[in-house]
């Protein structure tokens, strides 16, 4: 039988097979997408050919490539999971295993790669090479990780920006006062304790703040006896409370224990699994009353820990005495004790 007409004869096409494998490598080595071939019937699958482009990616010469196993480009940060997935995807003979995983170069210096290994099979069946390419995808990767804690930033900024907004509609729609004068005064203290937190949350980047800064804050040198274990507070937390303390402060100093320098005010807390106690008393010679003015001081007080933290308060009076008891649940990550999480 003859040949069709313009095929190539027997012989070329028996010759362009029998130089396959060596096309083959001659093509990695000269493509520009970094490469190596590894050989799994070595023991250790040791690199066999490595081309110039992962040289110049890895920094390594050829000496010090060949014949070594990939996973010295491994390091401390790579992570285990991505290491498991080549296991199993070589183990499997898969067609193609991709993974992203952080790899480092000789200089110590580390990049996000995107390996791909695909295997090379004998006319039976059998593996006999491994082709690895690699990919530097890090400006891809820190991109995403940008955009991400970009979101996150965003989401935070609105979240504190809400609750900030929630306390001083709050403060506006409690504040009562005979005259505008009064009024804008007795707003501008309460945003004023809003700045103050505000301001004490930046130093620490947002991380929280000790809940002892906070009542030296708004106590301004008053007489206070402070009880309970040093707690740093969330921002979550400590918006509210700013509030809720400059109140009692403020009413303490205008109608209760601290309008005398023989009063007392005593601020004791204890945190349990799930909720923030926070005990407040005040005694001195000075009569403790429930005041008109008094009373509104104290429902917002109430507003902020009932509407902003969904906890409780009981508040109570005697003929000298004033007491509140707050109870405030926690969230994952609102209190810090002691170098401990709670």
């Amino acid at each position: 039988m003859s040949s069709f007409e313009g095929d190539p004869p027997a012989v070329a096409r028996a010759s362009v097979l029998r130089d396959q494998s060596e096309l083959a490598l001659v093509a990695v080595e000269r493509t520009r997408m970094p490469m190596v071939v590894t050989d799994p019937r070595q023991p250790d699958a040791p690199i066999v050919l490595a081309n110039e482009a992962f040289l110049k990616l890895t920094g390594y010469s050829a000496s010090e490539v060949i014949g070594r196993n990939c996973r010295f480009l491994q390091g401390a940060d790579t992570a285990p999971e991505a290491i498991e997935a080549i296991r199993r995807g070589i183990a499997a003979d898969d067609h193609f295993v991709t993974v992203e995983l952080l790899n480092y170069r000789k200089d110590g210096s580390a990049f996000w790669n995107q390996l791909e290994i695909s295997p090379v099979h004998d006319k039976a069946g059998g593996t006999i090479y491994h082709f690895a390419s690699q990919k530097d995808v890090t400006k891809r990767r820190r991109a995403q990780e940008l955009e991400v804690v970009e979101r996150q930033l965003l989401m935070e900024v609105d979240h504190r920006s809400m609750n900030a907004l929630a306390l001083v509609q709050s403060i506006l729609q409690l504040t009562r006062a005979d005259d505008i004068g009064a009024y804008s005064a007795a707003v501008m203290r309460r945003v004023d304790a809003i700045a103050r937190v505000h301001r004490l949350l930046a130093l620490s980047s947002w991380g929280g703040t000790l809940l002892t800064e906070l009542i030296a804050e708004e106590a301004q040198g008053g007489h206070v006896h402070l009880s309970g274990p040093q707690l740093k507070i969330s921002p979550r937390l400590a918006q509210p409370l700013a509030v809720v303390l400059n109140e009692l402060f403020s009413n303490a100093r205008q109608h209760g224990a601290l309008l005398m320098s023989e009063g007392l005010v005593a601020v004791a807390w204890n945190v349990t699994s799930c909720e923030l106690h926070l005990g407040w008393r005040e005694r001195g010679i000075h009569p403790v009353a429930p005041v008109p003015q008094v009373r509104l001081g104290l429902s917002l007080v109430e507003a902020a820990i009932r509407k902003q933290l969904q906890g409780t308060t009981d508040l109570s009076w005697g003929g000298d005495w004033f007491e509140a008891r707050l109870v405030i649940p926690l969230n994952e990550g609102d209190v810090e004790i002691a170098g401990g999480d709670r």
